[in-house]
């Protein structure tokens, strides 16, 4: 690392478990984040910071008002906009030494093979249905997969690892639910679990321990407590068995 890179990232090159070997593998390493909306504003803003080399983000939704009460990436001057190239215009600003990918699409079925493209794949994304897309591509990819939710001042974390953990079939079932009720959404909780997911995308890139492989990291907000429930394989999976 020379010059402005080096200093941009220095304080964090600082840490023992990241050091200029780790900045480095950050900077070579590439990450595909499936929602630009409330979880996805903090956790691109958190992969900007940490120099993650190429990161790729889609979403096919516009961005409303209701947003933006915990859609950091986005401004009342945004509404109506896509929310992948609105994240891109200000990403851009912020980091733009960095390879930055804007997918104006939800992630389906038919075009789901895009994870193949990237190291891990980072699910923002506020349906089941949605989980259970992109955790059949990771399955056939074999692709790691950090999937990350909230409701209310409660969150979740849980990483899926090819061949090792159970994926997200095992945990949510094959046939998503219908959500038709909107989701309660507080900021600090938003970012918090976003925070943590960044996090747990580091350790994955860095080879360092995640608490949340295999195990489902849950947060209350109420309390500021966390605790870890630890998720099974299922042998009846069609997906990932």
């Amino acid at each position: 690392l020379k010059g402005r890179m080096a200093s941009r990232y220095e304080r964090q090159v600082m840490l023992p478990q990241i050091g200029a070997s780790g900045q480095a593998r950050f900077l070579v390493s590439s990450v595909l984040v499936v929602g630009c909306g409330g979880l996805g504003s903090t956790l691109l803003y958190d992969l900007c910071g940490m120099g993650i080399g190429r990161i790729g983000f889609c979403d096919g939704d516009v961005v409303s008002l209701h947003n933006l009460n915990r859609q950091f990436l986005h401004t009342v001057s945004d509404i109506g906009r896509n929310k992948a190239q609105s994240a891109f215009e200000k990403l851009s600003a912020f980091a733009p030494e960095l390879v930055l990918e804007p997918y104006e699409m939800h992630l389906l079925d038919e075009n789901a093979d895009l994870v193949a493209n990237y190291d891990l794949v980072l699910l923002a994304v506020d349906s089941i249905a949605a989980r259970l897309t992109a955790n059949r591509a990771c399955v056939r990819a074999k692709k790691p997969l950090v999937d990350a939710g909230i409701h209310g001042l409660r969150g979740s974390l849980y990483t899926f690892l090819p061949g090792k953990t159970a994926c997200l079939s095992c945990y949510y079932g094959s046939t998503p639910p219908n959500q038709s009720a909107p989701i309660p959404s507080f900021a600090p909780v938003v970012s918090a679990i976003s925070s943590l997911e960044a996090l747990a995308a580091a350790n994955i890139l860095l080879g360092l321990s995640n608490p949340t492989e295999g195990r489902v990291l849950l947060f209350d907000g109420e309390t500021m407590m966390t605790e870890c429930v630890s998720i099974s394989r299922s042998e009846s999976c069609t997906v990932c068995t």
